[in-house]
């Protein structure tokens, strides 16, 4: 179990860029053919991909919110191009992919408080607050967070190959 007694709050506006996406229409996306840049909308499955083509808009390696209904969020590792209402999270730290899987998780954790009658707006999420474990000058302790994502997908790695029987 997570001790996160020792946590502390960060507003992600102070951790991000916060800013919108260009909108781009599927049938633009159709012109150019199928291709290895996602596609992301606001739906809370499948990453928020809704097929791959080969165009882009937006530079990877940033967090993705669903303003339209859920405020969903995911990490897109790849440029991509986006449906509307899909707002940016661009870092403003050296995040990899373990950070940016750690804080798509822990940003859904507050998914409970937003509906379509109260969507999590850019205005909204730049004022979000997030709980984070810190280092002994009380910053983010971006290490910890790596590390800990390191060892949960090493976990479960073992335990698929266990399942496959694979040594």
């Amino acid at each position: 179990m997570l001790n996160t007694s020792k946590w502390k709050e960060f507003f992600l506006s102070d951790l991000f860029d916060i800013g919108g996406s260009k909108t781009t229409k599927v049938e633009e996306l159709e012109n150019y053919g199928v291709g290895k840049y996602p596609y992301v909308t606001t739906k809370a499955s499948n990453n928020g991909v809704d097929g791959f083509y080969d165009f882009y808009t937006e530079d990877g390696n940033c967090l993705v919110i669903d303003s339209a209904v859920l405020g969903y969020c995911t990490y897109q590792a790849l440029p991509f191009s986006a449906s509307d209402h899909v707002e940016v999270l661009r870092p403003k730290f050296a995040m990899n992919q373990n950070i940016g899987l750690f804080f798509a998780t822990i940003i859904n954790l507050d998914t409970f408080r937003y509906s379509y009658g109260r969507k999590r707006s850019q205005k909204q999420i730049k004022k979000d607050i997030v709980r984070l474990p810190v280092d002994s000058q009380g910053n983010p302790d971006w290490e910890f967070i790596n590390n800990y994502i390191e060892e949960l997908q090493s976990r479960e790695r073992e335990r698929v190959k266990g399942l496959l029987g694979i040594q």
